[in-house]
């Protein structure tokens, strides 16, 4: 048996139309077969990719458009035909209304008409499935494309973020040098700074609270010529002292 082949679910309650029908379309397809809607739905129950179910409307017990709607539940996606010897509009309107069926064939059929119309049945099962799977495949890229969406968003919200806390902390930093250029209440005696809270604090301490400056410490020319001026003096004092 070709595991390949499309499976085809054929139900009549007489055993010759089924050899028949199997006998016509056994080289195309995967062919099941039920001599009664009771045992259909077991089939069906089993095989879960069913293409296609072609069933007899007269049958005792379960009709046929009964079991198409029936097999509607089970197999929702498999294409269902329905076979009837009679021209009866209410079994046609009736397998159109509840079993949705897909086409209707009169008995008898003949062999070539049979082929074509299942052939045609099985090829629309096939071109729903992909349309399916390509539905199925946009949904999942739209998922992905909102879900990146999403991520991209809330990373643009903390760069925003972290941006307007750059721009709050050089607003700041603008407004402590522009009162660095004011005027500063300066002792004339230690040099300490009036600080905002009224206290006291060494310039360097006030430049690195307001201003995040470090002082270090050098000497320019002016200092350094006049202190090596100084120093012979200042040593010969200290060795004076030494003495």
């Amino acid at each position: 048996m070709n595991r390949d082949l499309s499976k085809v679910l054929y139900v009549d309650d007489e055993e010759i139309n089924l050899i028949n029908f199997r006998e016509s379309l056994c080289d195309k397809f995967e062919i099941f077969t039920a001599l009664s809607g009771e045992e259909a739905l077991l089939v069906l129950e089993k095989e879960k990719d069913i293409a296609l179910v072609v069933s007899d409307q007269r049958m005792p017990g379960m009709k046929g458009v009964d079991l198409l709607a029936r097999a509607l539940e089970l197999a929702p996606y498999a294409e269902r035909i329905i076979i009837t010897g009679y021209t009866d509009p209410q079994d046609i309107i009736a397998a159109i209304n509840e079993g949705h069926v897909y086409r209707y064939i009169l008995k008898p059929w003949t062999e070539e008409d049979l082929q074509v119309t299942i052939t045609h049945a099985v090829e629309r099962h096939h071109l729903k499935q992909h349309n399916r799977e390509l539905l199925e495949e946009l949904n999942r890229k739209n998922m992905e494309l909102e879900d990146r969406v999403r991520e991209r968003t809330a990373q643009l919200a903390m760069t925003i973020e972290t941006l307007a806390a750059k721009v709050e902390e050089l607003e700041w930093t603008k407004y402590e040098l522009k009162t660095l250029q004011g005027f500063l209440a300066i002792c004339s005696y230690c040099k300490k700074i009036r600080d905002t809270d009224d206290t006291w604090v060494p310039i360097e301490e006030y430049l690195h609270r307001h201003a995040d400056i470090m002082l270090t410490h050098g000497i320019c020319h002016q200092c350094h010529a006049q202190v090596m001026k100084d120093l012979p003096a200042q040593i010969e004092k200290f060795l004076g002292k030494e003495k």
